[in-house]
């Protein structure tokens, strides 16, 4: 196996670095704060942005549960895995991690210094300060597994020599270990933005009720609202879309279901 290591201190951009350095490589594989990625897919593992201190994600990040470390070796094997990113802070990291996985110790370390500028060096660890990390998926992957908030999408065009230019995703989320603390809204706030969102709808004409479910910033929402035209049948999907990306946009917090129950529907003759 071919293993390349990526190594900076904490907060460096060393994740969204990551995708570019495979691309440019040819490396298929990343681990990356516990998880196994194979393009933009995670295809095991827990994320150490999901722990809820530092502690716990520090040793999410070296595999130190034998069940977590397990399923991704056995992930590893079945793939098959040729090449292999793997970030970490420190050499002494990496070698806790390949040790732990059993894929050898030789591998080639890159310092973040070596790809990226100071000046792009300062710019992550003001990023980092701020609370955000960065996870090199697509947020369609993170929202499956984070209970941290997703914040934003980075998506950017990277051309490699010689070769076509390739979209490259990765998703900024404020993990729950965040020293900024955790993120709330007041529930009447939710209800004012979810109930200003249903007025910009036509044929919606009351709304008799919201009600909304708080499970780890995934967000449930139940409607219960009278509405004007039964045109408003065909676009129910259309709505329950656009109703979760403007919430989500608001919010910062991540909506994983919306109910809408029609109970009357006005008619004029």
């Amino acid at each position: 196996m071919r293993i390349y290591a990526l190594i900076g201190s904490s907060g460096t951009g060393k994740s969204y670095r990551a995708l570019e350095l495979a691309y440019e490589k040819d490396i298929d594989y990343i681990i990356d704060d516990g998880l196994l990625i194979h393009k933009n897919k995670i295809l095991a593992g827990v994320s150490a942005k999901q722990a809820k201190t530092t502690m716990e994600a520090v040793k999410r990040a070296i595999f130190n549960d034998e069940l977590h470390r397990q399923s991704v070796k056995s992930k590893i094997k079945n793939e098959k895995v040729e090449n292999l990113l793997i970030l970490g802070t420190s050499k002494k990291m990496i070698d806790k991690i390949v040790k732990r996985l059993e894929i050898g110790t030789d591998y080639k370390a890159i310092d973040i210094r070596d790809i990226s500028s100071d000046r792009e060096i300062d710019i992550a660890r003001e990023s980092r300060r701020r609370g955000n990390h960065i996870i090199p998926v697509p947020s369609v992957e993170i929202k499956q597994i984070a209970t941290g908030l997703s914040i934003n999408s980075i998506k950017k065009l990277f051309r490699k020599k010689d070769k076509d230019c390739k979209l490259i995703e990765k998703t900024i989320i404020r993990p729950t270990f965040s020293y900024i603390g955790k993120f709330y809204i007041s529930p009447n706030v939710m209800h004012q933005i979810i109930r200003y969102e249903l007025r910009q709808i036509n044929e919606i004409e009351k709304v008799n009720k919201v009600e909304v479910f708080n499970a780890n910033n995934n967000i449930k929402i139940f409607l219960n609202v009278n509405i004007k035209s039964p045109t408003i049948f065909n676009k129910i999907e259309e709505i329950q879309k656009k109703l979760k990306n403007n919430i989500e946009k608001v919010t910062m917090m991540n909506v994983y279901k919306i109910d809408i129950y029609i109970n009357k529907l006005r008619k004029d003759f």
